[in-house]
This record gives structure tokens, sequence and C-alpha cells, in this order.
């Protein structure tokens, strides 16, 4: 399967500074987990998503679910829009 920008549900923004806010996201997917990690993946969001907004995604929504915490690490103009698992707070 490939992206599906309507399964992207933006359900919170939290105001960091003026003009700044983390925006907070919803996404599910019969995608596997490794799929929705693919640098590029995430491409026809990339006007909505910007750097540190977080997506709580559910991989292989339709068997096993594998639930993934990610955060977007790069949303360019061009090239492609990459996310990481989240894991830990640096500072934790």
């Amino acid at each position: 399967m490939a992206f599906n920008i309507r399964s992207l549900t933006l359900y919170a923004s939290a105001p960091v500074a003026t003009n700044t806010a983390v925006n907070f996201y919803v996404y599910a997917t019969a995608d596997a987990a490794a799929t929705v990690l693919t640098a590029g993946y995430f491409n026809d969001a990339r006007s909505k998503l910007k750097v540190n907004d977080v997506i709580e995604a559910m991989a292989v929504a339709t068997a096993t679910g594998d639930r993934l915490t990610l955060k977007v690490t790069a949303a360019p103009a061009s090239g492609n829009v990459t996310v990481a698992v989240n894991t830990s707070a640096s500072g934790a």
C-alpha cells in the first residue's frame, strides 16, 4: 500500500512560542512499520508536517498492529519527508 493522507489526522496543537507550535497527529495503515519509516513515505503530507511534529501511528492495523510514536525529522519543500521512532527523551 501507499501513504493515505486521509488517514493522517491532526488531533492537537501545542503552542511553543509566537508562530511556533508542535502538532500531534494519529495515523493508521495496513502497511508494515518498516514501510512507514521509509524516507519519503509521508511526502504527500509535506504541506502539513514540520520538524518535531509527532505522529502516533498504528502500522499493520488490519492484523496484529504495531504501534509507533514518530517524530518528523525533516519536512523540506522538496526532497523526502523523514521520520524517526521516538524512543526516550534525551534529558531523561
